[in-house]
């Protein structure tokens, strides 16, 4: 496969738009963005830098991993891939904004590479001075930095033994190999070995191959310095109290610690703001309540519900995470994930102002009357496994029904949860932690009905009050779907969006109330 002709920058002219590139093998929306990012923007523009750092995931003893999470906490930037690097206030993340990241490169016309502690051109860079294993893509072509060696891999012209000679690659020398026209004139007489070319693999099933590859070793090419004892030993410290071992999540880096915090925040959000659930279950207690008055059967009941509602919202969940795991289109599904979620968000919020008018995602008169129908029935039940057997046909019934009233939150949190690269093992406990922490809240209502006997009403000024703060939370996680996602992996960010919906339901309720009494006393 030989490469079209393209103009060439060379990097002695100081004009070479230098980025940095984070990605690992297993990340979904890495198997998206890394084909575009490494190779075609590179071969699309001939001045584009890209220097790659990919490790396997999970693999947090990989040097290029362990660099990510110093270069993270140093620009201060989301410990999470795939993740573009163009400048210190210039930082792309995710699938969907990487792709953006196109329009600033075309429009520049040099950049300096965002390395660790400082920011150097192109033509000023100490290819001995970058740090763990990175690749530098550009021109269609690659440096691939190896133990002591570099090894330089491209396409069309080969190259033959009488071209080798004596002479060292410099520095220089080698980062030019990356643009010059004539590949065999750079190297006459210099000193490399030809090897077997390697592919460059991307996350997923896609890689790039090369038909020529040579090894050089850099004049004057040295180790690392070595670390002070005391200094090594401290670093080796702080680097294992990076990671922590949780059960059945495994290994994870305290600084990505998000998602076991994002998936306890979000599934409690989700448990205290869902009115259908709270609305049938109360209604169930309440007219049992009001048929037996027993607290045994209230618990039964209770309990068979919560069960049930957290089972299918399990498989309900579960549905929709494969469907994000075994979409292609991952940023089509976000979209539409997005949309829908706004959609839904309205509608909760609409029910606030206009309570089951017109469109809405609430039980309608029909289905509560059945339901009332089915209690009065379950009510007459003469034993237990009687009512257990009732209720469970029941609990199954109306578990389905009311899922369909409340999806936005599980939506955008499979689709967060299907973004990270985990096994299937750990994708379910995952789901299993979130419904655990779902039906809390359901499961202390169960309690305290049936300890006070149904004293505490659960009525519709509370369901609409519900509606809205759920609404806006749904409608929030919609938009930041569509606008860029990845930063629902910041738990800070997604409690300031929770946070921010109460306080905005808690004015409009509290301004709504001033209205009706300044109306009512007119």
């Amino acid at each position: 496969m030989v490469s079209t002709i393209l103009p060439v920058v060379s990097a002695q002219e100081d004009k070479a738009v230098c980025t940095l590139y984070f990605t690992y093998i297993g990340c979904p929306n890495c198997a998206g963005t890394d084909p575009i990012v490494l190779s075609e923007w590179t071969k699309k523009y001939p001045n584009l830098i890209v220097i790659e750092y990919m490790w396997v995931g999970g693999d947090w003893q990989n040097p290029n991993s362990q660099f990510f999470g110093e270069y993270a906490q140093k620009y201060k930037t989301p410990a999470a891939v795939p993740q573009l690097v163009i400048g210190e206030n210039n930082i792309k993340l995710g699938g969907l904004d990487i792709p953006r990241g196109e329009e600033d490169i075309k429009t520049k016309e040099s950049n300096p590479c965002p390395l660790l502690n400082k920011s150097v051109s192109f033509e000023k860079l100490n290819l001995k001075e970058l740090k763990a294993k990175p690749k530098i893509w550009g021109n269609g072509r690659i440096l691939i930095k190896q133990e002591n060696t570099w090894v330089f891999q491209w396409n069309g012209e080969k190259i033959f033994e009488g071209t080798i000679g004596n002479k060292s690659l410099n520095n220089s020398l080698t980062k030019e190999l990356l643009f010059t026209e004539d590949i065999s004139k750079a190297l006459e007489g210099k000193k490399f070995e030809i090897v077997e070319p390697q592919r460059a693999e991307f996350s997923g099933s896609a890689y790039a191959e090369f038909e020529n590859a040579i090894k050089i070793n850099l004049t004057g090419t040295v180790t690392e310095p070595t670390e002070p004892e005391e200094e090594k030993k401290d670093d080796e410290e702080i680097s294992e109290g990076e990671i922590i071992e949780l059960p059945f999540f495994g290994k994870i880096k305290t600084e990505e610690v998000s998602l076991p915090v994002l998936t306890l925040g979000l599934a409690l959000v989700d448990g205290l703001t869902n009115p259908c659930g709270f609305f049938v279950l109360f209604f169930l207690l309440a007219a049992l309540l009001g048929l037996a008055g027993s607290r045994k059967k209230i618990f039964i009941v209770g309990s068979i519900f919560v069960f049930f509602f957290a089972l299918y919202y399990f498989l309900f969940m579960a549905v929709l995470l494969n469907v994000f795991m075994l979409g292609k289109e991952i940023a089509i599904l976000t979209i539409i994930a997005g949309i829908v979620c706004i959609i839904a968000g309205l509608l909760n919020i609409k029910d606030y102002f206009f309570f089951q008018k017109g469109i809405s995602l609430s039980l309608s008169k029909g289905k509560r009357a059945k339901l009332t129908e089915m209690v009065k029935n379950l009510s007459l039940a003469k034993s237990i496994p009687a009512l257990i057997f009732g209720t469970t046909i029941i609990a199954s019934t109306v578990s389905l029904v009311a899922i369909a009233c409340t999806f936005g939150i599980p939506l955008a949190y499979t689709k967060i949860l299907a973004s990270n690269s985990l096994s299937y093992l750990q994708y379910y406990f995952y789901l299993i932690f979130y419904n655990l922490v779902y039906i809390i809240p359901m499961a202390i209502i169960v309690s305290i009905f049936a300890l006070t006997l149904g004293k505490r009403k659960f009525g519709k000024t509370w369901i609409r009050r519900l509606k809205l703060i759920s609404g806006l939370i749904i409608l929030f996680l919609g938009s930041v779907l569509i606008w860029n996602y990845i930063l629902l992996e910041n738990v800070g960010f997604l409690f300031y969006i929770i946070i921010l919906a109460v306080v905005l339901s808690g004015l409009i309720i509290f301004f709504s109330e001033i209205f009706k009494k300044f109306k009512g006393k007119k």
